[in-house]
Formats: C-alpha cells, sequence, structure tokens
C-alpha cells in the first residue's frame, strides 16, 4: 500500500497547469475577457471562431465577448444559443447537433475554433463536441459551479446513464472574476459542495489503494502527484472559499482555482479517480433520474453535496469502532451472479441504462478467495486503515456546519429528496461505477444493511 504524502508541501495552480498536457494557458482576472484575442493569437490556428452559450450565460459574458473579438478584428462565423429556459440537461443528444453546426462552417482544411461560454453544462457539451470534431477549443466560465472546466472528461447522460466520456481539455481559458462574481449564489454554493466532495474522493482513494495490493476490481493505487495537488491544501481552500456564495471575489477567486486545480488532476491522471469518490456515485443515480425542484433541475454540485453528507455519515458509521470493523451481518451469504443480476436489475428497472449497469455490477463482482483476502487485510490492518482514513474525514457535524456557512443543501428535503431514499439509493450507487470504495468494501465484509441501519437511526445524518 502507497503511503500518501500527507506533510508534502501543497502545489499552486501554476504548478498544476505544468502537469496538465493539454491545457496551455488559463488566465484568472478581473476583465479577463479582454484577453481572449490574445490567447486565441497565441495558441490556436484559426480564421474564425464560433460562440456557444445558452440565453443566460449569453448574457452575462457572450455578448461581452463578441466585442471584444470583433474590436481585435477577430472574425465570427457565428453563435450557437441555447434556451435559457428550460435549463440545459448535460446530455450526449446535444452534441450531434452541435456537431453538425460547427460543421457547416468548415472551407477546406478550416474550422472555426469553438468558444464555450457558459458553466458546467456549456462546457462539457461543448468539449464533447469539439473532441469529436477533432478541434480544440477556448472556455470562457461563467461560473464557480464545478471542477469541469479544465478536466479531459465530459460528465454526460448517454442514453439516462451518467457518464464520463473521453475528451480533450479547453487549449485555453478566461474566466473573468467580474462574471463570475455576478453569476447567481446557487452556483458558487453548488462550486463550493463539489469542492467539498474531494474529502470523499480522498478518504475513498485510501481504501482503494489497500484494496489494489489485494487485486480488487475498480480499485487504483494512490498517484503521490495527483494526491498533492487535490489533498494537501483541501480544507484551506475549503475555508478560504465559504463566501463565495456571498459574492466576495476573493472568496470566488479560491474556489474557482481550487476546482481547476482538481480539474487538472483528472487531465494529469486521464481519469477521475483524484476527484470522484462514492459521494458522486449517489449523484450520478439522482442525474439519471432527472432529479429536479419545481420542474428546475438540481445542479450537479448540490446533489453532491448531499451525496457527501451521505457518505461521510456512512464513512464515520464503518470507521466508528476502533477494534475492528462492524461484524457481519447474520446468516449473510454474499448473492451470486445470477442474484446478483436481478437484484440490479430490480433496482434499476425504470432507466434505460438499466442493462449497462447490470454489466457494470457483474464486472464488480470478484471471486471468493479475493474477497475473503480483503476482509482479512483490512482487519489486520485495520487501525492503520482506520487512522488514515479518519485523518481526511472531517467529521459529519463538523462538515454540515462548513457546508452551510457556504450556503449549501444540508438535508435531502432541501433538493427535493427524501432522508428514507437517500439512505436506500446507498445500494444503488454501489452497483453504477468500477471504482472501489467506502460502498464496495462494506459489502464486500459483510456488513452494508448494518451500516446503513445504524445510519438510518443516527438522530444526526441527513436531518
Amino acid at each position: 500500500m502507497s503511503q500518501t504524502p500527507l506533510n508534502e508541501k501543497p502545489l499552486s495552480l501554476a504548478d498544476c497547469l505544468e502537469y496538465a498536457d493539454e491545457t496551455k494557458e488559463l488566465i484568472i482576472k478581473r476583465n479577463a475577457l479582454a484577453e481572449i484575442p490574445p490567447l486565441l493569437e497565441k495558441h490556436f490556428n484559426f480564421e474564425n471562431v464560433c460562440l456557444i452559450a445558452d440565453e443566460n450565460t449569453y448574457k452575462a459574458a457572450g455578448q461581452k465577448t463578441k466585442t471584444c473579438l470583433l474590436d481585435s478584428g477577430i472574425k465570427i462565423a457565428g453563435a450557437y444559443i441555447f434556451p435559457g429556459e428550460p435549463r440545459l440537461h448535460a446530455d450526449y443528444c446535444f452534441v450531434p447537433l452541435l456537431r453538425e453546426w460547427i460543421s457547416s462552417f468548415r472551407r477546406g482544411v478550416h474550422s472555426p475554433v469553438p468558444i464555450a461560454i457558459g458553466a458546467g453544462t456549456v462546457n462539457d457539451i461543448v468539449k464533447r463536441t469539439s473532441y469529436e470534431l477533432k478541434l480544440p477549443y477556448l472556455c470562457v466560465p461563467t461560473a464557480a459551479s464545478v471542477d469541469g472546466y479544465t478536466p479531459n472528461g465530459a460528465a454526460l447522460l448517454v442514453d439516462g446513464f451518467k457518464q464520463t466520456l473521453p475528451c480533450t481539455a479547453p487549449a485555453a481559458l478566461a474566466a473573468d472574476l467580474d462574471v463570475i462574481a455576478q453569476a447567481p449564489s446557487y452556483l458558487s454554493s453548488s462550486g463550493f459542495g463539489d469542492l467539498a466532495s474531494k474529502i470523499i474522493s480522498g478518504t475513498d482513494w485510501i481504501i482503494a489503494d489497500k484494496a489494489h495490493s489485494l487485486g480488487a476490481n475498480g480499485s487504483q493505487a494512490i498517484d503521490p502527484l495527483a494526491w498533492r495537488m487535490v489533498q494537501i491544501s483541501l480544507v484551506d481552500a475549503l475555508n478560504a472559499s465559504t463566501n463565495a456564495a456571498k459574492g466576495d471575489r476573493e472568496s470566488i477567486n479560491a474556489l474557482f482555482q481550487s476546482l481547476a486545480i482538481t480539474g487538472f488532476a483528472m487531465q494529469y491522471m486521464k481519469n477521475s479517480r483524484p476527484v470522484s469518490g462514492s459521494e458522486h456515485l449517489w449523484s450520478h443515480v439522482w442525474e439519471m433520474e432527472n432529479l429536479s425542484m419545481d420542474g428546475v433541475p438540481v445542479t450537479h454540485g448540490h446533489k453532491v453535496t448531499i451525496g457527501t453528507l451521505a457518505a461521510t455519515a456512512f464513512t464515520e458509521i464503518f470507521f466508528a469502532d476502533p477494534d475492528g470493523p462492524p461484524s457481519p451481518e447474520k446468516n449473510y451469504r454474499r448473492p451470486g451472479t445470477d442474484e446478483r443480476r436481478a437484484e440490479v436489475s430490480g433496482a434499476f428497472m425504470d432507466s434505460l441504462s438499466c442493462l449497462s449497469i447490470i454489466a457494470t455490477a457483474l464486472e464488480k463482482m470478484m471471486d471468493e478467495n479475493t474477497i475473503q483476502n480483503i476482509n482479512q487485510a483490512f482487519r489486520d490492518s485495520w487501525k492503520e486503515i482506520r487512522d488514515r482514513v479518519l485523518e481526511r474525514l472531517i467529521p459529519y457535524a463538523e462538515l454540515k456546519d462548513l457546508l452551510a456557512r457556504a450556503g449549501c443543501p444540508l438535508k435531502p428535503e432541501d433538493i427535493g429528496l427524501s432522508r428514507t431514499k437517500v439512505i436506500s439509493d446507498a445500494r444503488r450507487a454501489q452497483m453504477i461505477r468500477d471504482r472501489y470504495g467506502i460502498l464496495d468494501l462494506s459489502s464486500d465484509m459483510g456488513n452494508f444493511e448494518k451500516v446503513l441501519y445504524k445510519m438510518e437511526t443516527g438522530d444526526i445524518y441527513l436531518n
């Protein structure tokens, strides 16, 4: 098991950009929109550009971007503006439409440079479209709402199944603090929730690191550099970002930079392991259900916030006893392949992605010898693993207070869910992705339902 570099000096944004092999430059400052023409001249070979936004983000930054481009003599081939209402979904179905539109401007070997003007959804749609067209693109973020601006993947629904699709990261970004500070407060609190989720990403990675040495499916050893990018200064970054939803520019700057760093960690690793753990699995379940309140889709970061609280509660309960993990459930028997298939089918029978989820769940299954080795190894090294996890974990009560100060949702009802559903959805969260973490470990040790019972009967969790 690798040793996490807990005492390493944190890396700066500039340091992390050095390890990002696809993004060449990121400008974060007031009036950054004025830097777009120089960025284009420096990093792109182009004849013209095209702008992609929705009605809200075009109003926030699109018109000024257009003016800056035209004043610099840069030609604009066209602008694709999604409706502002209903709110745009991060769905792959928009990619073919946008791909065809951009292709219509192709002249010989020349295609326009796509400029994504918006928050996470617009960026992910443009990112995937640009990847399929083999075009570099420029990103103009309009909110500190997600970590998805700088990684080389796009989180999109494909036939109802949330997936991280391969993409090329933006070649350059211009993040204007004046624009981002004017974004609705719920977008900043959403970004804070996404940043806070990295706590669980870290604790799950410690578990996966140990499981990797034992041959567990979906596990991965800790990469010291990626760990250093995300985890070393994470608590400090959260404390510096708590006033972002209040429009405080210093907090917004700290939040955006921290989210960008986590994206660069993904760009460096070529996967989302450093920044996504079991908390995101809860969120993915709700995203597949198109979770909304009063007809308005709940933001990714707010879903992740509740997922982070749920995952924190689960982890806290699992590691509560210093003498060892919760004992296996009485008469516990691991399901066979046919039983597991039936379980997953029943859990996702109404989902268009049911067959894909069944395949993923079956891929996660391991032979009995590997399961027994995992059980024994975690029991034998319980104190070490427990100490390392709890050193990273923010206790539930402290986390809730931190999220409250940042204006994040604190109860399932705040995002249109019930406490019972959130706790029950741990079962579905454990099924959907082949990425080892606390939910898998508890399942392998035969105490999953016991942990859920303690979570449900505890008087502090998700209340």
